[in-house]
This record gives structure tokens, C-alpha cells and sequence, in this order.
């Protein structure tokens, strides 16, 4: 309310005192100060951390040998994810637990760098400083700098990601490129040109009164413009001009968003203020103003060439529906980042999966040695964590990128003296965000997402239900000799009355399990099991139009690798849990499948699937599907140190067996830099509501298998027609790459 007093005079003198107060601490930040690397719970000695050139953290790394010299470490800002003040790490949450540790470094002067790591899920490096006030400035610099390179990811700006390439180059930072140089960041940014070519256009750039065989940064940027000119660029604003020049004039982008791109509600007005944004050429006063071909590209950076449909990538569904009538996106192990049978569990995948849209969890819980239960994994060398750490962790997180329910499945080894602990640990943690069912819960549907906006079902074994035991989530089914020992533990009422998703089994006959199961029931398939019902055609379409299944990887990944999602999706299962660790094709498609709706967690089921009817009886064609892939920009190497690429694109549909198909444009070679191929593909599609289309850019190789270089996947029933410029996700774990990208056309024909 006090807001709403503010005069527009006191908002901008506060938000020009916090720019002036964020200015002075980069500042203070450049020029560093000395922290203590804790590292493998012990605190080392005091070291200088600075920030470089506002694009780097860096600090010393020490060894396990005194007499080895501590090593200066270096990580771009754009790899830094989060920073976290105090105990909240593992490293700290373990050393903690020593009073001598708490007293060298209290929590309230320890820190936590979180980023992105090859190797690894993601790698966090903690420090103590000398006062609390100085912990509490390095975190304000660094969640600034944090906010500002995750903007930068997601909205890509050419100008600003090919000076950052010109300062990466001017290796003796005298603001001017030799040819050389820009001759060595070409063969980095995978391209394959005659020098005799490049040198021609480097000339070329040059500014008349600056003739000195140098770039400055502006013909740096005149030199980038000539090298990476786009023909389909030009083809596609000649097509729209009504003129059949090179230029749009306000009318033409006018028509060329509505009709071509199919976007709405866009007038003179607002296509002129579209052109005035992302034309930066100075126009003429006198005359119409113009948008060239470097207005076009910035153009389609932008949501005006975003491949959703307008509304799609936020939540636009209808969140009344009970929560059976949705898709879940589900975690599987959560607490690992790396193989089932060694290594250590940690709070590091919950908070990982989180922040990737995971709204199942999975807790596979002991008893523990000090009174409270722990989370690891059954019959391995896996390190374990508390309960306790783990839901503090998750209930940090939960709600940071969606307010739908988090679910979190109990693999419950605990004995009954523990069960009563966990119960309580449940409720002192979540607290009122602890979903507790009404005694008749088991009469009804489940309420919807919304109604359960920013709570916690807890879905487990329960006492009421012992005589329909859950098949485990193990490795296989057990044994006739283990079947009496599957569950050694009676359920404790106090943990039982909190279980909001009881664990039921499905027996031979589904519909006796429809007439019989409490509408809250919630069984678990194997990935085996799936499969065999799906090809033996069990109706298990009526059972999961009513209750929530979740599907889980057979016990023969012991490599954290992925079940293909496609077939438990078709069954209309919910959750199909994934090992959001291990990137690939399936890891892909399930980002692609969530991706849409706001990547909140929850995507409604098509209709079919709601009505439990198998998709397989859709044999009529519902649309034409027209693809036309037209280029792709600034494709990194497969990986680094690699030859240049020879790329080519896959372009592939998954959905019901009658609709999957797919299709490779030809392989260009030696040029992942700007590569042409203006393909054209066709896909007639019988059930789109359940169609994903996936763009996957390989490197060929003759000898040996493609390697990956980048993908995008995408719900076809999410797809907006006309041009698009579409980023891509690459690198080991398949993430977000600002620059690299697809440009396409997109063509649908719906039949009825």
C-alpha cells in the first residue's frame, strides 16, 4: 500500500540510489577482497576473490599437497547459478555438525558460488569472510551479476555476444583485433573459410579514416555483419515486401505478424514501435521509415520470432481440473547426480530438479544412526544425507519457478520407531504447506493444482491400505522367496495420516481395479511392465483417466539412464520419472513436453486420454505438418578441441506409432558457423495432441557414430506457424545455448 503514496520523483531517486549503491559494489568487487575456501570441511587459509572485467569470479583453489602452490581458478559469470548464504551446501551441512568448525566459520559469515560443471550435475564452492557485512556484499554483487547473465542467456543479444567475442580475442586488451586474431576466434567459432576470403573481408571493414590493418570494435562488428550475411534473411523480407526489396516499411511488418507470423492485435501503431525497437539505424525524417536486414535478424531474436504460440510458454491451460487430469513432471532418484551404485546422495538433485520444473520427487528413506531417518539408495555404496537437511533444501526451492504441488514419493525402509520421527520432521519443516487428506479423501477426486497451490502431498504406503501393497519402485518385481519381506515395517498412524497419495497395486483385471481402488489410490509401473501393457493393449487408459500412475527405469540402468517417457505418456501415466541427471534423447523430450504450459510442472492431458480412450484408435489425419529449415547460426564445435563440424539436422516426430517418423536434412561440411540448407519436410499426423517434433544438429562422422551438437523439442500442438529463430540446447548437459540456433518456417494444416 505504501507504494501507491511513492510521487514517480521518490521511485526514481531510490532506484538511482540502488544503480549508484550496485555500481560501488562492483567496484569494491573488481578490486576483491580476502575470503577463506572452505573445501572438504576444513577452512583454508585467507585468499584474494575478485571479479574481473564483470564476466568472471576468480579465485585460488588449493591441493591436497602443502608444498603444490594454490592455483588461480576462473569461472565465467554466465556459469554461476545461484548464490546461497550460510549452511547450505552439503560441504557446510557436513562440516557443521562439528562445534570447532561453527567457531571458525559461523554461518553467518559463510557463502556458497553454485555453477554449472562439466563433469558434474553442478559444482558449489564455499567461503567464509571476515564479517558478516562483507559475506552480505560479495552475495549482493554476485545475485546482481547472477540476474544479469541469466537475462542475457535467455534473450539473446547478437551485438552484445559478438563484443564479449572481441574482448575474449583482444588477448593485450589494447582495444584494436589484428588480423591474426580474428583469425584464431574464427577457427573457435567453427568456421571453415579460405584465409585469402577473410582477409578480403577484413579490409573490407575497415572504416576509410582508419586504414591500419586493426579493428576497432565497430568494424569488428561491420566485419561480423559482411561475414555472416543471411540470403534466407533476404528471400524472407522480399517475400514480405510489397515491393519486393530488401526493406519493410511499417505496413509491410504490419501485415508480415499477422498474417505470415500469426500474431494478434498488432496495428500501425504497434508495428511501427516494433520497428523503432529493433531497427537501430538512424532513419529519414522525410521519408517512410524502413526496417533492413539487421533490424529483421534482431527482429527474430526476439518473441516476435519465438517458435510458441503466442500464450504457450506460460501457463495458459485450465489448472481446475482434478490433479489426475495432468502430466507430472517426475524425478526419479532424485538425490543423485551421478550412477545408482556409487558416489554420494545430496540436497544438490532436489534443488536442481526443482529449478528445472520437477514437481515429483523421490525420497528413499532409512533409518539413521543419530535417531533421525536418512536418504540413500538400497544395496549400494551411496553416501547418505538427513530427511531433515533434504526437506529444508526442498522447501526452499519448491516454489521458486512454479506454485503447483510438489510431490514427493516416500520409498519408505524406515522402521516403525523412526516412521513417528519422520511424521513429526514432516510437519515441523512444511509446516501449513503439508497437504493432509480429509478422512473421505479416498471418496473423491483429487482436488486440482490450483486448489493445491503451494503444498506438499506426501504419496507412500498407508495403514488402511496394507492389503493392497504397492509393487516397489526396485530394480525388478521380487521374488516368490522375498515377496513376504518387500515391507519389513508396519506403517506408523502418525506418518500414515499424512500420506495424501496412497500407494495401491494393480491386479489382472483393470476395471475391478476402477470399481475398487479409493480415488486417491496412486500405483507405481515398471518400465517392463509399461511396455507389456501397452503392446498386449490392457485397457490401462480407464484406470489412469481416474487415478494418478507414476512409471519408473527398470533396474538394469544402474547408469542413471532414461526409460523413453513417449509410451507411459500414451498410457495417459502422469509421472514418469526421469534421472533429470542424465541428459539424451528421452531427458529431452520430457523438457520438451513441460516446456509448454510455463514449465510449471503440469500439462493437461489431451482429451482422449481423459476419456480413456487408447490413442492408437486415432487413424484419421488431423494435420499437415510443413517444416521448412532454412539455416542455423553460430553452432558450437561437439566438443571442444574438436574439428570444425559437419552439421545436419534431424528432424523427428514422436507421438502415437502411426504418427512418429523422421527426417535428416544433407550434411554441410566444415561450417557449424552459419550453415544453409533451406530443406523442406512433411508430416501428415493423426493425433497432434500428443505429438512432439524434436530438431537434433549432429556433426557427421564418417567413422564412428554423430556426435551431438544441439536440440530443441517442442509439443506440436504448441507450434506457431510462419518464421522462427530457434535456440538451441547443447553441451554435455543440454543446456540453453544464447547463441546457437535454428532458423525455420512452420506450416499447419488442421483437418476435421
Amino acid at each position: 500500500m505504501a507504494n501507491k503514496n511513492v510521487s514517480p520523483e521518490e521511485q526514481a531517486a531510490a532506484q538511482a540510489a540502488d544503480e549508484e549503491k550496485t555500481k560501488e559494489e562492483l567496484e569494491w568487487a573488481e578490486k576483491g577482497s580476502l575470503l577463506c575456501r572452505i573445501k572438504n570441511q576444513k577452512v583454508k587459509e585467507m585468499s584474494l576473490v575478485t571479479i574481473k572485467s564483470k564476466q568472471f569470479l576468480n579465485y585460488y583453489s588449493s591441493y591436497w599437497f602443502n608444498f603444490v602452490p594454490n592455483a588461480l581458478k576462473s569461472v565465467a559469470l554466465s556459469e554461476l547459478l545461484e548464490v546461497r548464504s550460510g549452511y547450505q551446501t552439503d560441504n557446510l551441512q557436513r562440516a557443521s555438525k562439528k562445534y570447532e568448525f561453527q567457531e571458525l566459520a559461523p554461518e553467518s559469515r559463510c557463502f556458497s558460488v553454485i555453477f554449472s560443471h562439466a563433469k558434474f550435475l553442478h559444482k558449489s564452492v564455499d567461503f567464509c569472510a571476515d564479517s558478516k557485512e562483507t559475506r552480505d556484499k560479495w552475495v549482493s554483487v554476485l545475485t546482481h551479476l547472477i540476474s544479469v547473465a541469466k537475462h542475457q542467456r535467455v534473450v539473446f543479444n547478437e551485438t552484445a555476444w559478438l563484443i564479449d567475442k572481441f574482448q575474449q580475442a583482444d588477448t593485450n586488451k589494447n582495444g584494436l583485433l589484428s588480423f591474426d586474431e580474428v583469425w584464431n576466434l574464427l577457427k573457435r567459432m567453427n568456421l571453415q573459410i579460405s584465409e585469402r576470403y577473410a582477409k578480403a573481408i577484413f579490409r573490407e571493414s575497415e572504416l576509410e579514416d582508419s586504414r591500419d590493418n586493426k579493428l576497432n570494435e565497430k568494424e569488428f562488428l561491420n566485419f561480423f555483419e559482411r561475414l555472416t550475411d543471411r540470403p534466407d534473411l533476404r528471400f524472407v523480407m522480399t517475400q514480405a515486401s510489397s515491393d519486393n526489396v530488401e526493406t519493410l516499411t511499417v505496413a509491410d511488418l504490419q501485415r508480415f505478424l499477422t498474417e505470415e507470423q500469426g500474431f494478434e492485435k498488432v496495428d500501425l501503431k504497434k508495428a511501427e514501435q516494433i520497428l523503432d525497437t529493433f531497427e537501430q539505424t538512424v532513419q529519414d525524417k522525410q521519408k517512410e521509415k524502413l526496417m533492413g536486414l539487421m533490424g529483421m535478424r534482431r527482429l527474430m531474436q526476439s518473441r516476435w520470432g519465438n517458435v510458441f504460440k503466442p500464450g504457450h510458454e506460460s501457463i495458459f491451460q485450465d489448472m481446475d481440473q482434478p490433479l489426475t487430469h495432468y502430466f507430472v513432471n517426475s524425478s526419479h532418484n532424485t538425490y543423485l547426480t551421478g550412477l545408482q551404485v556409487k558416489g554420494e546422495a545430496t540436497v544438490e538433485g532436489y534443488i536442481s530438479a526443482l529449478r528445472k520444473g520437477a514437481r515429483l520427487l523421490e525420497l528413499d528413506l532409512f533409518d539413521g544412526e543419530h535417531g533421525e531417518p536418512v536418504i540413500t539408495h538400497k544395496r549400494t555404496f551411496i553416501e547418505s544425507i538427513t530427511l531433515r537437511n533434504s526437506l529444508e533444501a526442498i522447501k526452499r526451492t519448491a516454489f521458486e519457478t512454479s506454485p503447483y504441488p510438489v510431490i514427493l514419493t516416500l520409498e519408505n525402509h524406515v522402521g516403525f520407531v523412526q516412521q513417528t520421527v519422520m511424521a513429526e520432521l514432516f510437519k515441523e519443516i512444511l509446516g501449513d504447506s503439508l497437504y493432509i487428506p480429509p478422512k473421505d479423501s479416498h471418496r473423491h477426486p483429487l482436488p486440482s493444482p490450483n486448489k493445491l497451490k503451494r503444498k506438499f502431498l506426501l504419496r507412500g504406503k498407508k495403514i488402511i491400505l496394507e492389503e493392497d501393497i504397492e509393487e516397489p519402485d526396485e530394480d525388478d518385481s521380487p521374488t516368490d522367496k522375498d515377496k513376504h519381506h518387500v515391507h519389513p515395517h508396519p506403517v506408523s498412524p502418525e506418518l500414515s495420516a499424512l500420506i495424501g497419495l496412497p500407494s495401491v497395486k494393480l491386479s489382472h483385471n483393470i476395471y475391478q481395479d476402477v470399481n475398487k481402488h479409493p480415488f486417491d489410490g496412486s500405483p507405481s509401473l515398471s518400465e517392463n511392465k509399461v511396455y507389456t501393457m501397452f503392446e498386449a493393449a490392457v485397457p490401462i487408459f480407464t484406470y489412469t483417466a481416474e487415478r494418478l500412475v507414476k512409471s519408473y527405469p527398470k533396474g538394469l540402468r544402474q547408469d542413471s539412464s532414461n526409460m523413453h517417457p513417449i509410451v507411459s505418456w500414451l498410457c495417459g501415466i502422469q509421472s514418469v520419472a526421469m534421472n533429470f541427471q542424465t541428459a539424451g534423447e528421452e531427458l529431452d523430450l520430457n523438457a520438451g513436453l513441460f516446456r509448454s504450459n510455463g514449465n510449471c510442472g503440469y500439462v493437461l492431458k489431451p482429451g482422449c486420454l481423459l476419456d480413456g480412450v487408447d490413442p492408437r484408435s486415432m487413424s484419421k489425419p488431423k494435420m499437415k505438418l510443413g517444416i521448412g529449415l532454412f539455416s542455423a547460426q553460430y553452432l558450437p564445435k561437439s566438443e571442444p578441441g574438436k574439428e570444425i563440424i559437419d552439421p545436419y539436422v534431424s528432424v523427428q516426430i514422436f507421438g502415437i506409432p502411426r504418427d512418429e517418423t523422421k527426417a535428416k536434412t544433407r550434411i554441410i561440411k566444415d561450417n557449424g558457423f552459419n550453415p544453409e540448407w533451406r530443406d523442406n519436410f512433411y508430416f501428415t499426423l493423426c493425433c497432434p495432441e500428443l505429438a512432439i517434433l524434436r530438431f537434433c544438429v549432429k556433426d557427421f562422422d564418417s567413422t564412428s557414430s554423430n556426435d551431438f551438437v544441439g536440440e530443441f523439442s517442442i509439443p506440436v500442438m504448441s507450434l506457431r506457424t510462419g518464421y522462427s529463430q530457434i535456440q538451441l540446447n547443447t553441451g554435455y548437459q543440454h543446456t540453453l545455448d544464447p547463441s546457437a540456433s535454428l532458423f525455420v518456417r512452420i506450416a499447419i494444416e488442421e483437418e476435421y
